[in-house]
């Protein structure tokens, strides 16, 4: 901890991270001030939780909060540099910096950092599940739910730390420099706050803007964008593909290969993977690369046999290409989590034959006609839920689809539309705050209709 620092202001009282971030500051004896847009009533649980040494500011983010003088800011995820409060600290010379990079000033041990449009979540838990299972006492966070400040006090010098990092956590990073990073794809995504898909890479680069020479980065070669940019990659830069046997990590076969400097050598079957879909082959690739980088600045030596008995034993994330069952020969797959156009073309791509595709909600301002050919060569049908209904009539018109009130609605209509050996895929390229409270809530309802249907309680004939 930098003892020059008596006086902190924590923006954006986020029950995770926010909450998290002040009680580590007062816990070090720091005079800790955490203002949020939100009143006092709205904020009541969490504070609850705040070390009766912090001074709660809330429904007050006005640059006038500044006069008290403070050391510096700590910036919560989500909160963008660009409000008046924070411009302000910027203009007066306060230091602003993001909770990751606060956390990263307290940690020990070694770092990989993870980032991208899609995949993060399960890339994430799959690299921590196979480290713990070669042994490495190994903390995961960021991103994927657990604030990585909380994680700080628990690292060790042989501790190794798996972050997921969103772009809005990258954007204020200074001194954090991962030993492994990874960008794993890029797709467009939060445009409603970038300018457009150069400054939201700009964000993802800055995952390796300190690495030294040292260091590793994995990087998806099957993206265009990321490929483009390779001049400015670090030295020590591996990448992977699904088809390309030029990348460090490709497929061929029905099999995951490494490549070494000699040699082509198969790690694992993708009929072993206990997760589905294209993107699930990319995640476990870039893992098993970013496992190996690691090794490799430890000086270790790893058997690519551990690594394959690992991955066979991880159970995967719920809402994420998530097998939800099988009914009269149809396989019904969860992936409420897909948000994004990229997400959604490689589920659609991970659809054997053909199947059916439940789509729809609150759309996010993307190009939704992208997915217009992957749709049309898959979908033997598509079923349209949502607010965004009649705009997804206008991009598939001319092919199979229906509208549902509904998700049981869907599910059924879903079902009337398939034939057996069809993939009935909910994955919606949309947000859900139309018809439920999260993507959570829309995949447990996906899966209680298809419990329903299976179970004889929703007719769909």
């Amino acid at each position: 901890m930098n003892d020059t620092y008596k006086k902190a202001l924590v923006i954006g009282l986020g029950y995770r991270t926010g909450l998290a971030t002040a009680n580590f500051l007062a816990a070090r004896g720091v005079d800790v001030a955490v203002t949020d847009t939100k009143s006092a009533d709205e904020l009541a649980d969490i504070i609850a939780k705040l070390d009766p040494s912090v001074r709660l500011i809330a429904g007050n983010q006005e640059p006038s909060i500044l006069d008290e003088g403070f050391d510096i800011i700590v910036l919560s995820p989500g909160v963008p540099r660009s409000i008046p409060l924070v411009r302000e600290a910027e203009g007066r010379g306060v230091p602003v910096i993001a909770e990751i990079e606060l956390a990263y000033r307290n940690m020990k041990g070694y770092t990989v950092g993870i980032t991208g449009t899609d995949g993060k979540s399960t890339t994430t838990s799959l690299t921590g599940h196979i480290l713990n299972a070669l042994g490495f006492h190994t903390l995961v966070g960021g991103n994927i739910g657990t604030p990585l400040i909380s994680l700080a006090g628990q690292t060790t010098d042989k501790t190794v730390t798996v972050i997921e990092l969103s772009s809005f956590m990258l954007e204020t990073i200074d001194t954090f420099r991962p030993d492994v990073a990874a960008i794993l794809n890029l797709t467009p995504d939060h445009l409603d706050r970038y300018s457009g898909m150069d400054e939201y890479f700009a964000a993802k680069k800055r995952i390796f803007m300190n690495q030294s020479d040292d260091d590793w980065f994995v990087y998806n070669m099957d993206s265009d964008m990321l490929m483009e940019a390779r001049d400015e990659y670090p030295a020590n830069s591996l990448c992977f593909s699904i088809d390309n046997s030029g990348a460090d990590a490709f497929t061929v076969n029905n099999h995951i290969y490494y490549a070494t400097k000699v040699i082509h050598f198969p790690v694992i079957s993708i009929d072993m993977l206990p997760v589905m879909g294209i993107q699930n082959v990319q995640n476990v690739m870039a893992s098993m690369l970013m496992i190996l980088a690691l090794h490799e600045k430890m000086g270790k030596l790893l058997d690519p046999d551990r690594i394959a008995d690992a991955i066979s034993t991880f159970k995967g994330l719920e809402h994420r290409m998530e097998y939800a069952g099988e009914y009269m020969g149809r396989m019904f797959v969860n992936d409420s989590k897909a948000t994004t156009i990229g997400a959604v073309e490689m589920a659609v791509r991970s659809i054997g034959e053909k199947g059916i595709l439940i789509i729809g909600g609150r759309t996010k301002g993307d190009d939704y006609s992208r997915l217009r050919d992957v749709v049309r060569e898959k979908a033997r049908g598509i079923v349209l839920i949502g607010e965004s209904t009649e705009m997804f009539a206008s991009i598939f018109n001319g092919m199979n689809y229906t509208k549902a009130a509904d998700m049981e609605d869907a599910v059924v209509k879903a079902m009337r539309m398939s034939e057996e050996g069809d993939m009935i895929l909910l994955s919606p390229a949309c947000a859900s705050f139309d018809m439920f409270t999260d993507y959570e809530e829309r995949g447990k309802v996906f899966k209680e209709c298809f419990n329903k249907l299976a179970g004889g309680e929703i007719s769909w004939t």
